[in-house]
């Protein structure tokens, strides 16, 4: 063994007596999020940015994946796919090796090429298209993952609850939909799985304030129920339809009933993922605490950055296929449990070379072979202003449907 004088000296002449440099470079790491949208998004963006930066601090603060610290570059989408895919290039130019988003679905299939060609893995908080589960493939390893599930399961519940006699029992259905990737999607699924006749299937379009001649669509089919597909935030037309003369039920995708219901959406029923009271829900809302109510999926985002750093530090190595190599290991199975903040207890057991599960903020985050969970949802109604949960769905239920 080589000998040095100083404390930095000594660490250099051992390594290179050992034949080989310490790696202590930070490890780039990105974002890409919907930073110049207005609105609804704008929040959602600025929420998943702070869960994200604080992920950061949290495996920072614990000494880094490999003893090497997480640098982050945050890049707008703008919401346009190919300002998303310039953005993306901007991100592999600095050397990232995995990000969290896109947010929008639109957004994450515009450059899931480009995370196989360039194998840098992307773990999206929030985009859910079923095309999702099978994009991003490059030699038998997928470079496209997600904390947030498959649209095939709030599909599946909404279709339940149009089916089911001990909910609305819908002979006739209308579908409306958000006009993108995620709406057309979501609304082929319910048309697919409802027993009912779908007299109507009526996409249209945001940031108008008046539909007349979609909701008139709606009133003249006069359907059991409306199937209403949108992402939070963008259901202005909904409000028009319950206020309109149509009298029948309405079925809402994941995430539309506003924490402040208003009184037109009395007796709605939702799609809506079991949330979790775990202790990894409560310590991010805390750590959070001055911008809570959490937008939608932000407690997602605070999950994809931190499963990126477990998986770094569980393979050794700090690449884009490494890292979603070991993205299911870390997010479930037997091991000892790991929780919002807890990154210097995952480094212990690791370097022991003992397994762990990850159970975020959002879920328990167990992520498939296709990188992504598998949720619990819960059959929710308004009522009288609140929430009252009618029936949970295991993740039992799914299994086997969703790829």
């Amino acid at each position: 063994m080589c000998l040095s004088g100083g404390s930095l000296a000594a660490t250099s002449a051992i390594a290179g007596c050992l034949g080989g440099e310490i790696e202590t470079k930070p490890i780039h790491i990105g974002a890409l999020l919907p930073l110049s949208a207005s609105g609804f998004l704008k929040t959602v963006a600025d929420h998943h940015q702070r869960a994200i930066e604080q992920a950061i601090t949290d495996i920072n603060d614990a000494g880094g994946p490999l003893g090497r610290e997480l640098e982050l570059t945050v890049e707008d989408t703008a919401l346009d796919p190919e300002v998303a895919k310039r953005a993306f290039a901007s991100l592999v130019d600095l050397g990232v090796v995995g990000l969290v988003g896109p947010v929008v679905t639109d957004i994450s299939m515009a450059i899931t090429d480009g995370l196989a060609k360039r194998e840098v893995i992307g773990v999206s908080p929030s985009s859910t298209h079923p095309a999702l589960a099978s994009a991003g493939m490059k030699d038998g390893t997928k470079y496209f993952a997600r904390t947030a599930a498959n649209d095939i399961q709030q599909a599946l519940v909404m279709a339940k609850i149009l089916n089911s006699d001990r909910y609305v029992g819908a002979e006739t259905v209308a579908i409306v939909h958000v006009d993108n990737s995620f709406g057309t999607g979501l609304a082929e699924i319910i048309d697919e799985n409802a027993i009912g006749t779908t007299v109507e299937t009526i996409p249209f379009p945001t940031g108008r304030e008046t539909y007349p001649g979609r909701v008139n669509r709606v009133v003249q089919s006069d359907p059991d129920a409306v199937a209403f597909v949108t992402e939070p935030g963008n259901a202005k037309i909904l409000e028009r339809l319950a206020k309109s003369s149509y009298d029948g039920d309405f079925v809402l995708s994941e995430g539309v009933i506003p924490a402040e219901i208003p009184s037109h959406m009395d007796a709605m029923y939702s799609a809506s993922v079991a949330a979790e009271q775990t202790t990894g829900a409560i310590e991010l809302r805390q750590k959070l605490d001055d911008i809570t109510p959490l937008a939608p999926y932000t407690q997602h985002a605070y999950d994809a950055m931190f499963l990126l750093g477990l998986a770094i530090q569980q393979a050794g190595n700090a690449t884009g296929t490494a890292i979603s190599e070991n993205l299911v290991s870390v997010s479930g199975g037997t091991g000892q449990t790991i929780s919002v903040g807890e990154f210097a207890r995952a480094r212990t057991i690791l370097d022991a070379d003992r397994t762990m599960n990850y159970q975020g903020a959002s879920s328990s985050v167990d992520l498939s072979e296709n990188l992504e969970p598998l949720n619990a949802y819960i059959i929710e109604r308004v009522d009288g202003g609140g929430m009252t949960q009618l029936e949970l769905l295991r993740a039992s239920f799914f299994r086997g449907v969703v790829a």
